[in-house]
C-alpha cells in the first residue's frame, strides 16, 4: 500500500527520531548500538502492512535477565506491546499478547494498570520445553529438541486465537543467533565470509540467544520463533515485524553477519546477533520507541490519532512503575527495578516518545 506523501514524510521523521534521539546526545550511558541495524530498518513498510492488512494481531515480547536483582523481564518491550496492542484494539484490529512463563506476570500487571481484561487483549503463554532448566531441550533450539514448541505452534494455528492470524509483531524478543545455514542464505553483495564465521561463532555457541552481554540465555527463553518460521513453511498468509535495538532480536536476520563483525571491535555483535528474519525491521535506540512509532504511524494512516492523546507521560509513569513494581520489571542495564529503561532515566526516555507524537499532531 502506497501512503501518501505528507504521512510517509511523517513516518521518516519517526523513524529518525527513534533512531537519532538528539536529546541523547551527550548522554554518557546512551549505548548507539542500534547504528547497524538502522540501513535496514522500514517503519513505512510496517505501517503500510499493517494498515492494508492488518485484522488480527500477535504481539511478542519478554526479554529475562537471569543476573538481574531481581532476575525478571527487562523494562524494554512489555510497555510497548501494551500500548501497542491498546491502540491497535482502538482501531478495529484484533489484538493478543503472547510471551513466556518469565514475561507473563509483567503482561497481567500491564493489563491491570491499563484497565483491560485478559478477554479484550488475551495474554498467550508460550511453553517451555521442560522443567527442569538444565534439561537438554530447554539449551538448544534444534528442532529435535522442540517437541513441545513446534506442537504448541501447531495448535495456536489451529486455535480460535491463531485462526485467520494476518500478523506477527515480535517487540525486544531476543531470538537465536545464527547457524552456518542461516549465515549461508543471507542476501549480500558479497561471497560470504566462512572463515571469519566458524572462527568467531564455533558450532558449540550457534542458534542460541544471549544477552548483550554474552550471557547464554536460551534455557530462560521459550521458543517463540517456531511461531514465524512455521508459518512461513506451512504458507500461512501472515506478515511479520521485528523492532529491536541491538541485533539479538527477532527481525536482524534480516541484516548480514558481517555487518556486525564488522561494526564491532570485540565481536560482541557477531556472536549476538539474531539469525531470524521478518519481513519488515523497525530499528530504534529503545525498542520501547519502536513500538511507539509503529502505533503511531499506523493511527496516523488510518484517521485514528486520538488513541495517542492517552500517551501521557503521567500514564506512561505510571505503566512503567506497576510493571517494575508488579511484575516485576527490571532496567536491562542497571539489572535493577529502577523506573528507567534500558539505562535511560524515565524522563529522557519518554521525551522521544513525546517527539513522536508531536510529529504525528503536527
Amino acid at each position: 500500500m502506497l501512503l501518501p506523501d505528507h504521512i510517509r514524510e511523517k513516518i521518516f521523521l519517526m523513524e529518525e527520531v527513534i533512531n537519532f534521539p538528539t536529546s541523547l546526545l551527550s548522554y554518557k550511558n546512551y549505548h548507539w548500538e542500534n547504528l547497524p541495524l538502522v540501513p535496514y530498518s522500514n517503519l513505512t513498510g510496517a505501517v503500510s502492512s499493517l494498515v492494508e492488512k492488518g485484522k488480527k494481531v500477535a504481539i511478542i515480547t519478554g526479554f529475562y535477565v537471569p543476573v538481574g536483582d531481581p532476575p525478571a523481564t527487562e523494562t524494554d518491550g512489555p510497555p510497548g506491546a501494551l500500548t501497542l496492542a491498546e491502540g491497535l484494539r482502538y482501531l478495529g484490529m484484533e489484538v493478543s499478547l503472547l510471551s513466556d512463563e518469565y514475561t507473563l506476570s509483567a503482561l497481567k500487571a500491564g493489563l491491570k494498570v491499563l484497565n483491560f481484561s485478559e478477554k479484550e487483549i488475551p495474554i498467550i503463554c508460550f511453553p517451555l520445553e521442560h522443567s527442569d532448566q538444565n534439561h537438554t531441550s530447554r539449551m538448544m533450539n534444534e528442532e529435535d529438541e522442540s517437541s513441545i514448541s513446534i506442537r504448541f505452534t501447531q495448535d495456536f494455528f489451529n486455535s480460535l486465537l491463531g485462526q485467520g492470524l494476518t500478523h506477527l509483531v515480535y517487540i525486544e524478543r531476543v531470538g537465536p543467533n545464527h547457524t552456518v545455514n542461516s549465515f549461508m542464505a543471507q542476501e549480500r553483495q558479497e561471497k560470504p565470509p566462512l572463515k571469519d564465521f566458524e572462527t568467531i561463532l564455533p558450532p558449540q555457541i550457534r542458534n542460541r540467544c544471549f544477552s548483550s552481554r554474552l550471557e547464554d540465555i536460551t534455557r530462560f527463553t521459550a521458543k517463540t520463533h517456531f511461531l514465524l518460521e512455521l508459518a512461513e513453511r506451512l504458507n500461512l498468509p501472515i506478515e511479520t515485524i521485528g523492532i529491536g535495538d541491538r541485533g539479538n532480536e527477532i527481525g536482524a536476520g534480516k541484516i548480514p553477519w558481517e555487518v556486525f563483525k564488522q561494526n564491532s571491535s570485540t565481536h560482541r555483535e557477531a556472536v549476538f546477533c539474531c539469525r531470524v528474519k521478518t519481513d519488515h525491521l523497525i530499528s530504534c535506540g529503545v525498542s520501547n520507541w519502536g513500538g511507539y512509532a509503529l502505533l503511531a504511524g499506523v493511527a496516523l494512516a488510518m484517521g485514528g490519532l486520538d488513541i495517542l492523546k492517552k500517551m501521557t507521560p503521567e500514564q506512561e509513569g505510571t505503566v512503567l512503575d506497576y510493571l517494575v513494581r508488579h511484575g516485576p520489571a527490571i532496567d536491562g542495564v542497571t539489572c535493577k527495578q529502577d523506573h528507567s529503561v534500558d539505562g535511560i532515566e524515565f524522563d529522557d526516555y519518554i521525551w522521544v516518545i513525546e517527539r513522536i507524537k508531536k510529529i504525528a499532531f503536527g
